[in-house]
């Protein structure tokens, strides 16, 4: 373009100066309108003529010319480029080049540098190229895909129009340095994208298996995984889901949380897996006690029917809830198993799949919620707290129960009443019947003492 546009200003003339030589500047001169003024212009070509004719005639003096072009000398002097550029036809192989101590080696651009294995001479530090562009699958102003080849990756280059001087990494290809994430062809049929640590050994991972009825979709994170949804989440899974958190979780509602359960749920705090277990063993000697009480309940209720014997029955076992020996070997595998590098989480898939059929038998009967607290437990509720139970409740407590009410507590007994401790018993009836029973009776009123009735018989 700049070239087109000094052939555009070029102007031509002739003279007889003979210090007229290109490269010098002048500026022209008007004798015959002196008003008129010329911008400096530049000598690019002057062709001398010389004209001896002395043998000719008898004058000695040579006659000489010139002929010139030039241009202003504010317009770049660009020739135009009539040496046919050279030209790079396919692709070259080429290595990721940086400086030493490095392993990732980009500009803002995210743009690299290389060195070509025919170069004998080549530095290999980043300094044998030029900045190089690499294709990446999508792009755009701020978004799109960065995927940025580490130093010592074997890449494929090609010029764009055959240019040496704009080259474009087009691709990564593995090489018995740089082999592929899997063994093939064994594991043909899984499709990876997974990174290495920046000057570590860890690795994320996203890996889909698609061999047939064992398909799989892996996502491995070495430290941390986020996730921000902007709206709605939504997430079915038709068959177990088993998740294992090595230390704290915290979940936040805004707004309402509904929890429905089909089956049965055991809540334990204060341990897991065999810990959980061992939690029952301060208490283990009440839920025999605690069982043969709700079956008694049960009977006096006439009510529950065969699914409360059930419940009753394995509660008195204590093992209520918890997993069996093949559960628990399966909950090993999710919590501490082998590093899923190997195999894409599939030893990992399998012990979740263990976790999850183990689940499906803890409890005899659905709808049971088991509750298991290690230590203590503290509810607070700041208005009222309803409780409705058909059938029968159980309190078994191991020694010692208190109650405390600041103003008014009624308890409403449909039939019978009874309050027994060791060989006192008091009774209350739906008749109006009461019965006290003991071995003896000390009433004591530090004022008055009344007793009414019809008649009142004292023996």
């Amino acid at each position: 373009m700049q070239a087109s546009e000094a052939d555009h200003d070029r102007v031509f003339g002739g003279s007889t100066s003979r210090i007229l030589e290109a490269g010098r500047r002048f500026t022209p001169y008007e004798v015959a309108h002196p008003d008129h003024v010329y911008e400096e212009h530049v000598v690019v070509k002057a062709v001398h003529t010389v004209v001896d004719r002395s043998y000719e005639t008898n004058s000695n003096e040579p006659e000489y010319t010139n002929t010139f072009e030039a241009v202003p000398s504010r317009v770049p002097m660009t020739p135009h480029r009539e040496t046919k550029r050279p030209r790079i036809e396919g692709t070259q192989v080429a290595i990721v080049a940086g400086p030493s101590g490095e392993e990732i080696h980009p500009d803002q651009y995210g743009r690299i540098k290389l060195w070509f294995p025919w170069d004998r001479k080549a530095k290999k530090d980043g300094s044998d190229t030029c900045w190089v562009r690499v294709s990446q699958v999508w792009g755009g102003g701020t978004w799109g895909a960065q995927v940025i080849p580490r130093i010592g990756m074997e890449v494929m280059v090609a010029f764009v129009d055959g240019d040496p001087d704009r080259p474009l990494v087009t691709g990564v290809v593995p090489n018995p340095s740089n082999t592929v994430p899997y063994d093939l062809p064994a594991n043909k049929t899984r499709m990876v994208m997974r990174s290495n640590t920046h000057k570590g050994t860890g690795f994320n991972e996203m890996t889909f298996e698609d061999e047939a009825d064992s398909e799989n979709m892996f996502f491995h994170a070495q430290k941390d995984q986020t996730t921000r949804v902007l709206n709605d989440r939504t997430k079915r899974i038709d068959r177990h889901e088993v998740s294992a958190i090595g230390a704290n979780r915290t979940v936040e509602v805004g707004g309402n949380q509904k929890h429905e359960v089909g089956g049965s749920m055991n809540t334990v705090v204060g341990g897991t897996g065999p810990m959980a277990m061992a939690l029952m063993g301060a208490v283990s000697g009440l839920s025999g006690h605690t069982a043969g009480l709700l079956a008694q309940a049960g009977q006096i209720a006439g009510g529950g029917g065969p699914g409360l014997a059930a419940f009753a029955g394995t509660l008195a076992s204590s093992a209520l809830g918890f997993l069996g020996a093949g559960g628990l070997g399966s909950r090993e595998g999710v919590v501490s198993g082998p590093s899923p590098r190997a195999d894409a989480g599939t030893a990992l898939a399998g012990s979740g799949t263990g976790v999850g059929d183990a689940a499906s038998g803890l409890f005899p009967l659905p709808g049971i919620m088991n509750t298991i607290v290690g230590s203590f437990k503290s509810d607070t509720i700041g208005i009222a707290r309803a409780e409705q139970i058909g059938v029968s409740k159980v309190t078994n407590v191991g020694q010692t129960s208190l109650e405390s009410v600041g103003k008014f507590k009624k308890i409403a007994v449909g039939e019978e009443f009874v309050i027994e401790c060791g060989d006192s018993k008091f009774i209350m009836k739906a008749n109006g019947e009461v019965i006290i029973l003991g071995k003896t009776f000390n009433f004591v009123a530090t004022e008055h003492f009344q007793m009414r009735g019809k008649p009142i018989d004292l023996n």
